[in-house]
């Protein structure tokens, strides 16, 4: 019963220095202040205050002649600490989409803005606030459609991109990070740098360096959404890698020299896709299942 009285007049602001000093002491206060800041700012609907607010002066109109129930202070407390680590966890808990090899996934964000994930992607994000914090982490590749509301970052590990409503594409694998601009304006930030993406325009950034190229807008989405792979200067490992996201198989590779691919590769079709690869790089391949093994001609 006492540390529940001196938890409310702490909460209260009612102690005097020596025990504030004391209290600062003990070795719970760091969680009990931790929970005092977070729910701060926590705030509710304002019609669920309302309620509230009038149930309490009602409360508080038939007690004004009583005294001071001395559970008052308990009850006070532990709704104090049960709603801050309620809500706590609640604004931390994140929300994550995940597609397996030949597979995708299409979803809305909160505020409806639209997400398709390539093959092999993972995305993370909080439903909490959504409207006044709009970010979402990826790993792997993703078209969004965002709806028109305050900044909208995807981050990634290679660099952030940054938008209020438009369309575009980021694909985010190994060492490099691409991101096609369909509509609007694209923001994206690297290495202490950053660069303003219009419609029709693309940055590849590899190794921390970036290189913008032209794209084809016409249908107003990646190549991918169509079943086909694009690829802007790629190595033979990295169209690889890629297919084996697309069909879900598993490839070997030989030592060739350094050559990179500009064109695109079908993603409903392995063995048009095998083939262009072999064609490009004057390759032959075995197949056991889905274990493919290329090697030189």
């Amino acid at each position: 019963m006492k540390d529940d009285v001196t938890l409310a007049r702490w909460l209260n602001g009612e102690m005097d220095e020596n025990e504030l000093r004391e209290f600062m002491a003990s070795p719970g206060f760091e969680t009990y202040s931790k929970i005092k800041e977070y729910s701060a700012q926590l705030t509710a609907p304002k019609g669920d205050m309302d309620l509230l607010y009038n149930r309490i002066e009602k409360q508080r109109n038939k007690r004004r002649i009583r005294k001071l129930n001395p559970w008052v202070a308990r009850i006070a407390a532990v709704l104090v600490i049960t709603l801050g680590l309620t809500m706590f966890f609640y604004a931390t808990h994140t929300t994550t989409v995940t597609t397996a090899h030949a597979s995708r996934s299409e979803f809305l964000l909160p505020d409806d803005s639209q997400v398709v994930l390539n093959s092999g992607t993972e995305v993370e994000y909080r439903k909490w606030n959504w409207q006044n914090n709009r970010e979402i982490e990826l790993d792997g590749e993703a078209f969004f459609k965002v709806a028109k509301g305050k900044t909208f970052d995807v981050i990634t590990d290679l660099g952030t991109i940054t938008v209020v409503g438009t369309q575009f594409n980021v694909k985010e694998r190994g060492n490099r990070l691409e991101v096609s601009c369909f509509e609007g304006k694209v923001k994206v930030s690297y290495t202490g740098k950053s660069i303003l993406l219009l419609p029709g325009k693309s940055i590849i950034i590899e190794h921390g360096k970036g290189a913008v190229a032209t794209i084809n807008i016409e249908n107003n989405n990646p190549g991918w959404i169509n079943n086909e792979a694009e690829f802007y200067k790629e190595t033979l490992e990295g169209i690889t890698k890629e297919i084996e996201r697309q069909y879900n198989v598993e490839i070997s590779i030989p030592l060739v020299p350094v050559k990179r691919f500009t064109g695109t590769i079908p993603t409903n079709d392995l063995n048009t896709a095998l083939d262009i690869v072999k064609t490009v790089y004057h390759l032959k391949s075995e197949r056991a299942g889905n274990k493919i093994i290329l090697s030189a001609e």
